[in-house]
């Protein structure tokens, strides 16, 4: 799976995307909930989730909040990165798992 990256100035990871026609909602929370540590906030809800939710998965690793959301309903990518945006470690473990996931 093309995995689209989005680095700072330094070439620190700070976002990433991952097409949605290969993945469905559930499929992107079924791979970020057997990443050791994550604790999972937020699911998409079952009804229309697509239509309703933009942002549709919020999750926690080591106490760094993450987020997982599909710009304006019906971009071609889902959005992963943490709030507020910028590198940290647990972005790092997140990527590999969506990488090792496919």
């Amino acid at each position: 799976m093309k995995i689209f990256e989005n680095r700072d100035e330094n070439g620190n990871l700070c976002s990433f995307e991952v097409p949605n026609w290969k993945l469905s909602r559930r499929r992107v929370v079924r791979i970020v909930a057997k990443i050791p540590g994550v604790v999972v906030i937020r699911r998409p809800k079952r009804l229309l989730s697509w239509f309703r939710e933009e942002i549709f998965c919020e999750f926690e690793i080591n106490g760094v909040k993450f987020q997982i959301d599909e710009p304006f309903g019906d971009n071609s990518r889902f959005w992963v990165g943490k709030y507020g945006g910028g590198w940290c470690r647990e972005l790092e473990l997140v990527r590999q798992a969506f990488s090792e996931a496919w």
